[in-house]
């Protein structure tokens, strides 16, 4: 565990050094001001692990492993489909599998809201709706579904379907509502969405942070001082989601885990020229 540790450090003091010598001093290092996982034991937050097939798309969620918070009760969720080219190396984990097309072909998602922390959890809300090729995708919780409880852990989750139906992929991650009326105070009185994500991203808000940065680089695309804040803001919080680490077992049965920094260092590079999501329309369904 500490060589893993070891290795996120190196990997993200790396990449911080490299875009510090590119951008504005005036960037906004997210974490040096807050953690932003939920710190819930690995069980909780990983859940099952899902085995990789060559036909499936790498389905990455952009939340650190053990969860995030959110002050909204309708927060909007992220999550990356991968092209071809990032998707170099098989892994075994509950937020990622393997692409070996081009990722230009159609498909359909599933999107859950659950009631609890466990992958077993009661659905309480259900959509879904078609999608076509790789890249930055955004869901917002609509109005004719459930409110996130405040202060409960809950779990959402993806599923990508083929279009045969024959094969899917289910990946999930865990969000918390945590109500406070003087964050919420500032962010009434910001001027814009990157007031915004620098505030929930100081505040450790990570999911409104993502969405306020992401909103605010797709109005802005050559904004590089915001680009390199979000990157620094992935940097902080993705390192232990398990797309980025290799779990091995011995021959005695022993597991070890393995964060892999050039894996993530790809990811970052191609989701950097990302400039905005794709919001997709899903429609409720009974669960």
């Amino acid at each position: 565990m500490t060589q893993i540790k070891n290795s996120i450090k190196n990997a993200i003091a790396l990449s911080t050094l490299c875009i510090a010598t590119v951008a504005s001093p005036t960037i906004i290092a997210p974490s040096a001001f807050a953690q932003y996982g939920l710190g819930l034991p690995k069980s909780a937050g990983s859940g099952g692990a899902t085995r990789s097939v060559d036909s499936l798309p790498h389905v990455t969620i952009l939340v650190p492993g053990d969860g995030a918070r959110t002050l909204a009760s309708r927060p909007t969720f992220y999550w990356y489909i991968a092209p071809q080219d990032i998707a170099a190396t098989t892994s075994t984990n509950p937020t990622t599998v393997l692409q070996a097309d081009d990722g230009k072909s159609p498909f359909k998602v599933t999107f859950f809201l659950r009631d609890g922390n466990e992958r077993a959890s009661r659905s309480i809300f259900k959509a879904e709706g078609k999608a076509q090729g790789a890249g930055l995708y955004k869901f917002t919780l609509p109005e004719n579904a459930p409110e996130l409880k405040k202060g409960k852990v809950q779990r959402w989750q993806i599923r990508w379907e083929g279009t045969n139906g024959a094969v899917q992929v289910d990946v999930n991650a865990l969000i918390r509502r945590d109500d406070d009326p003087l964050v919420a105070e500032e962010i009434a009185s910001a001027k814009n969405d990157l007031e915004k994500a620098r505030i929930y991203a100081k505040k450790a808000y990570w999911y409104d942070a993502i969405d306020a940065y992401t909103s605010w680089i797709s109005k802005n695309p050559k904004d590089n001082v915001a680009i390199a804040e979000r990157s620094n803001l992935l940097k902080a919080g993705l390192p232990n989601n398990p797309a980025f680490i290799n779990v091995n077992k011995d021959e005695n049965g022993r597991v070890t885990e393995e964060f892999v920094p050039a894996r993530f260092t790809n990811f970052l590079t191609t989701l950097d020229k990302s400039k905005s999501a794709l919001s997709i329309a899903l429609e409720p369904k009974k669960n």
